[in-house]
């Protein structure tokens, strides 16, 4: 596949999992089950237990918005990314009522007010821990950063430093930046020419170690469960005995799939692992795992979307609805990002 049918399968995929997420959201694993009648495969429109009340069958919520913002504000800047670009995305993107005011995580949020308005602090009990809310090592941090790896195919150190750029802007701390790195390094050795899942996958463990090692000298340390060894356990379930199903089970009561990094991270690792063969069903696994569904189904769609085959008609009919449904361009937003990467390899 060439560069650009791969970085189209990365956003295609990426928003699918995002938009069919939405309606996942919040429910357990069971709920789902029970309430759908079976597995979520097609775009539904969010009932009232999601955040995503409100939206139409295919829309998407906050994390593939962000990473298409990011992705417009980075080819705004003839495809520089700093820090400056990703806080005027961000901003941008918090002035989008729509966006913002319904799906903002409490991380993100918390951003976006200190770059609004700086000289404001928040002020604690008398006696109380000042809370430093970029410490929060929440999954918002890998949910946009699928352009760090799309802008360095096959460059793992690239990938990692455009991550750290990122996420610092909004998850400054050491697991946040160890999950983002997981999952910008697996989609930039999704990228190479000839590669595989495993390959992929292998890259993004790297990926996470790399990630935390650096956090820890730059960035700040927090308390939590570490992302690297939380992508073993979930590797461990997926090796271990029981059917598909149980598996995925496990990794929804064991791993978690929630708001914390090293829930989200890991378990977008473990349902990749059940799925080497077909992306699709990767996603549509993360959409059924329960809990925050939308969020590790676009991590998921972001981390092997390259993977995905362009002329799989269940891919291109939902490919279809999500670009109609948020009236994006994804194939000219593709072009794009290949041209950014196409200048910097001259």
């Amino acid at each position: 596949m060439s560069l650009n049918t791969k970085i189209q399968g990365i956003l295609g995929l990426a928003a699918i999992g995002d938009a069919m997420g939405a309606a996942t959201e919040n429910l357990s694993f069971d709920q789902i089950r029970k309430q759908f009648g079976h597995p979520v495969n097609k775009f539904e429109k969010p009932g009232e237990t999601a955040f995503a009340l409100g939206n139409e069958e295919g829309q998407v919520t906050d994390d593939f918005s962000q990473i298409y913002f990011l992705s417009q504000a980075i080819l705004k800047n003839d495809g520089v990314l700093d820090s400056d670009i990703v806080i005027k995305a961000i901003l941008d993107w918090s002035n989008v009522p729509w966006y913002f005011d319904r799906f903002a995580g409490p991380t993100t949020r918390s951003a976006v007010a200190m770059y609004k308005a700086p000289s404001l602090k928040m002020n604690p009990l008398p006696g109380a821990v000042t809370v430093d809310y970029a410490s929060k090592a929440t999954n918002g941090a890998a949910m946009k950063i699928a352009p760090a790896g799309i802008l360095h195919p096959n460059d793992f150190e690239g990938a990692i430093d455009a991550a750290i750029t990122i996420t610092q802007v909004t998850h400054d701390n050491s697991l946040a930046i160890s999950g983002a790195c997981a999952v910008a390094v697996t989609t930039s050795a999704s990228l190479a020419p000839n590669a595989t899942v495993e390959e992929a996958l292998s890259a993004g463990f790297y990926g996470a170690l790399r990630g935390e090692t650096k956090a820890k000298l730059i960035s700040r340390e927090v308390a939590g469960p570490s992302v690297v060894e939380r992508i073993r356990l979930a590797l461990n379930i997926v090796n271990g005995n029981g059917t598909k199903e149980e598996k995925l089970r496990h990794l929804s009561q064991v791993v978690g799939s929630g708001l914390h990094i090293s829930e989200a991270v890991p378990c977008a690792f473990g349902i990749i692992a059940l799925n080497k063969d077909d992306p699709l069903q990767a996603v549509i696994d993360a959409v059924n795992i329960g809990y925050d569904t939308d969020t590790i189904a676009a991590i998921v769609g972001s981390m092997i979307g390259s993977f995905m085959d362009l002329t799989d008609a269940r891919f291109m009919s939902l490919f279809e609805t999500v670009q109609r449904a948020n009236d994006f361009n994804l194939v000219e937003l593709a072009k794009s990002l290949e041209n950014v990467v196409n200048a910097y390899e001259k």
